[in-house]
């Protein structure tokens, strides 16, 4: 078993295809907490592409049977972008 911890977007590319069996996540909640990390980007629009950029990569590495936690904010938890 390995262990990642780091940006989603910088670890994710460096893995194989089909060669993770689990992924949990806590990302970050957009505008819930007064930090940084919450609040990077400029709208809702914005946070949701990186959501599908981050979700692209997780689909990428997934084993066929493998799980993902994706941990979210109620209020975000049903927003697509249009």
């Amino acid at each position: 078993m390995q262990l990642f911890q780091g940006g989603c977007l910088s670890v994710l590319p460096t893995l194989p295809e089909k060669s993770v069996d689990l992924i949990v996540t806590d990302p970050p909640y957009f505008r819930v907490k007064s930090n940084d990390w919450d609040n990077q980007w400029e709208n809702e629009s914005e946070f949701l592409t990186w959501c599908e950029l981050v979700l692209f990569e997780m689909t990428r590495v997934l084993k066929p049977n493998g799980s993902l936690y994706w941990f979210a904010g109620p209020y975000m938890a049903a927003k697509r972008r249009t």
